[in-house]
């Protein structure tokens, strides 16, 4: 996957045309610009709020499991969604992913009514703790980006993508398998996202996995500990999902639709009218 996602071309700029298109092609790695997809078109979907679905992929290409089919999902339930795709390794660093994340916001506050949600996997769950922590530290005491987040067995522990404290090299990195440039922007705010100073985040829907042999309890408790002790309303979802990457698998979608719905104030487009009888 990871080989053939960074041969895909590069994708067009992040801009409101991308976001009124569902451009229908494979989620690309390596991209120079940010872009964001959408199924139905944003511009004519109902329901009340949006969910931005931020793949995994080791900041290095976007897993296709984690992108439309979770837009697909949500549609089904009425619930407007669009797949992201970030900046990545080696060109850009996690301050360029986070600057896409958070423009996404800032254009669906201006399409659409209702509450913004970010959704995401792996080190798209990264990505999106991390905005929350960026912007305590850049704003400090006001409110989040983000009305929610929903994190999937996210890799919140960044010890693995450090050079100095990793047991081996993770990354593909175009097939040269050595540790990408602008690996170590992967740190940043580490402490934070650990629970120490700075920590901050929206309410939380947390899925984590006991089978998940990627990412252990230990690096995701610390952060369900922060969100307690920060009365921050949250649910983790902790259990035999599979090993990492199970994607929707496992069960914890049902609930997942229930609390966007509930807690964080989404609600679902009224269902499309019958068509007219033929003649």
């Amino acid at each position: 996957l990871a080989v053939r996602d960074a041969c895909l071309p590069c994708v067009p700029p992040l801009a409101p045309s991308a976001a009124q298109r569902f451009m229908g092609t494979p989620l690309a790695a390596s991209a120079a610009a940010a872009v964001m997809e959408a199924a139905p078109a944003l511009a004519g979907a109902g329901g009340y709020g949006t969910v931005i679905v931020c793949p995994g992929g080791n900041y290095e290409f976007l897993s296709c499991l984690e992108g439309y089919p979770v837009t697909e999902w949500l549609a089904r339930h009425g619930l407007a969604a669009a797949v992201l795709r970030y900046r990545l390794l080696p060109s850009h660093g996690l301050d360029e992913a986070l600057d896409d994340l958070e423009d996404a916001v800032t254009l669906l506050r201006r399409l659409r009514p209702g509450p913004v949600v970010a959704m995401g996997f792996s080190a798209g769950g990264h990505l999106v703790a991390s905005l929350g922590a960026r912007h305590e530290e850049r704003r400090p005491g006001t409110p989040q980006p983000l009305d929610g987040q929903v994190l999937v067995y996210p890799g919140i522990d960044g010890q693995s993508w450090h050079p100095d404290k990793a047991d081996e090299v993770c990354f593909f990195n175009r097939g040269a398998w050595s540790w990408p440039d602008k690996v170590l922007t992967l740190q940043a705010r580490q402490e934070a996202l650990l629970g120490g100073a700075g920590f901050a985040a929206p309410p939380t829907y947390l899925v984590t996995s006991t089978a998940d042999d990627c990412i252990p309890r230990s690096e995701t408790q610390p952060y369900v500990k922060a969100l307690a002790a920060a009365g921050i309303p949250h649910v983790h979802l902790r259990k035999d999902f599979g090993d990492h990457g199970f994607a929707l698998n496992g069960g914890w979608t049902t609930p997942c639709v229930k609390w966007l719905t509930r807690a964080v104030g989404m609600r679902a487009a009224p269902p499309l009218p019958p068509p007219p009888p033929l003649p």
